[in-house]
């Protein structure tokens, strides 16, 4: 049934009693069902604080109807395993606190919270990304990327907002640089084009989609750049997991050097055109003498069928005439490839394509340490384009409301973790980026009169707006502050409205270059 008549006459308020009625036709037990309706209330009481922190995110009617789709649909059984069962051990094995069956449509979970049985519900509903095959190097590494980036995005709701609070728990995120290549890509492309890409069950080339997209807002140069390290990133991390995927690449790997070894060879080269020519030629005749030659075409009838299974035999003699002519065309094909080869722009392109093949694949027979090596070092690539793409939007902002958005996500991506141990906001290679959007969209805010100027000092003004812009309160319109100095330091004291959340402190400036009142609390935003 179509999702749309299922929920259209209901509010919000009538989730509860939408899951509740889901749940009178399952066979789970009372403690799945009671963290079923807790995982829900979660979600309502923190989605409102989360859409006002990260700004660009799905529907909330959407997103809770999703979820009761699935359950209803795609959640069979939800099982709390035993400490000393099989699943249990096989989870120990694993390391993880979950297996999900999609074949039965069933769920184990081990130690179970809300935020791991919301993972586990998205995860049962994990689909192929349909790719071309043109795509045919990245195809399970991006697909296995986007569909547990966008597991690990959905359940952030309720693993980092309780309702009055924003605290990120790096524990519960399983792959942090899936996670962090992911909300790139929710801010570059927009999280209604991400899920369409992913959820979409048509054959549509959204990689050509996404590049014309990127292209257009930020020019090839960058377009090219994102995509080639996200799919160096995503083959890292599905080759370290998939030992199957890692030796299908290794074969690609091997055949594009070979056909690379054979271009750059053009003595050997030029030698192999010329006999694959006249093979090519002397099979186009052979068809051409079969095909007009009604004797000849019963002959090949009889012969080709002889050699077929039972279930894959031609069937009649038009039949093999329409093989005969495809196979024709094939080799015509190949030799206009070949001829292409001799001309110096196709050899070079041809060329240049391969190298940009085996690329992809460098990596890919690392040893581990090298491989964790490589992959950081291309996110922190992937970072400082990022960072060139959202000055682009600071640029191109011109409403108040698009600066505040800015604003927001500006704050949110900073403490994005890059690892286990650092935020965006605290890796030294990016610090020179980030403190330059950070004036930039400043600056802008104050053209927009978003901010209240507390310095003449352009340099004073940032750098306590800098600081200002790492609070985790809520909402940053309710942002106060009180600053005092001190004989080494001015102590930035912050507020949500009236409430006293946290002090921090810049180095000492001259009280004459600040223009507002000491030991007074102050309205920071204006709107």
């Amino acid at each position: 049934m179509n999702k749309e008549n299922i929920f259209s006459k209901l509010g919000s308020k009538d989730y509860n009693n939408q899951l509740e009625k889901i749940l009178e036709n399952k066979d789970f037990s009372e403690n799945v069902k009671n963290l079923l309706l807790s995982m829900l209330y979660k979600i309502q009481v923190g989605y409102d604080d989360y859409t006002t922190v990260k700004r660009i995110v799905e529907n909330k009617k959407d997103y809770i109807e999703e979820i009761l789709q699935i359950i209803k649909e795609k959640c069979k059984k939800i099982i709390i395993v035993e400490k000393d069962s099989n699943e249990s051990a096989e989870m120990e094995k694993r390391g993880t606190n979950f297996i999900v069956d999609k074949l039965e449509q069933t769920i184990f979970l081990r130690y179970p919270n809300e935020s791991l049985l919301l993972y586990t519900i998205y995860k049962i509903d994990d689909r192929q990304i349909y790719l071309d095959e043109k795509y045919n190097l990245i195809r399970n590494a991006l697909s296995e990327l986007l569909n547990a980036g966008e597991n690990i995005n959905n359940i952030e709701v309720i693993r980092d907002f309780n309702g009055w609070s924003w605290n990120t728990q790096i524990k519960e995120i399983p792959e942090i640089t899936t996670n962090v290549i992911y909300q790139n890509l929710i801010y570059l492309l927009g999280i209604n084009f991400i899920k369409e890409w992913v959820h979409k069950e048509e054959i549509i080339d959204y990689i050509n989609l996404v590049e014309k997209k990127l292209e257009n807002d930020y020019g090839k140069e960058k377009e090219q750049e994102i995509l080639k390290l996200v799919y160096k990133i995503s083959i890292i991390i599905c080759t370290n997991k998939n030992e199957i995927e890692k030796k299908r690449l290794l074969e690609e790997q091997e055949i594009l050097q070979n056909e690379l070894d054979k271009l750059k060879d053009k003595k050997t080269l030029l030698n192999e055109i010329s006999n694959s020519k006249k093979e090519l030629l002397q099979k186009i005749k052979e068809i051409d003498t079969i095909i007009n030659d009604k004797k000849l075409l019963e002959e090949e009838y009889i012969k080709r069928n002889e050699k077929r299974a039972e279930y894959n035999k031609i069937f009649s003699i038009s039949h093999l005439t329409e093989i005969l002519n495809k196979e024709r065309k094939k080799y015509l094909s190949k030799i206009e490839e070949n001829n292409q080869l001799l001309e110096p722009k196709y050899y070079v392109e041809k060329k240049q394509n391969l190298e940009e093949q085996l690329e992809l694949l460098e990596d890919i027979n690392l040893g581990e340490d090298e491989k964790e090596k490589r992959k950081y070092k291309y996110l922190i690539q992937l970072q400082k384009i990022f960072i060139e793409c959202f000055n682009i939007k600071i640029n191109n902002a011109q409403e108040r409301e698009d600066v505040i958005n800015l604003i927001y996500m500006l704050r949110y991506y900073n403490y994005l973790y890059i690892t286990k141990e650092k935020q965006i906001k605290d890796v030294k290679e990016l610090q020179k980026e980030i403190k330059n959007i950070e004036d930039n969209l400043i600056k802008k805010a104050y053209e927009l009169k978003i901010i209240n100027y507390i310095s003449n000092e352009s340099i004073v003004n940032n750098e306590i707006i800098r600081n200002i812009l790492l609070t985790k309160i809520i909402k940053i319109e309710n942002v106060h502050m009180e600053l005092n100095q001190n004989d080494s330091s001015l102590e930035i004291k912050l507020y949500d409205t009236d409430v006293y959340e946290k002090a921090v402190t810049i180095p000492v400036y001259d009280k004459k270059e600040i223009i507002v009142k000491f030991n007074k609390i102050i309205k920071i935003f204006n709107y």
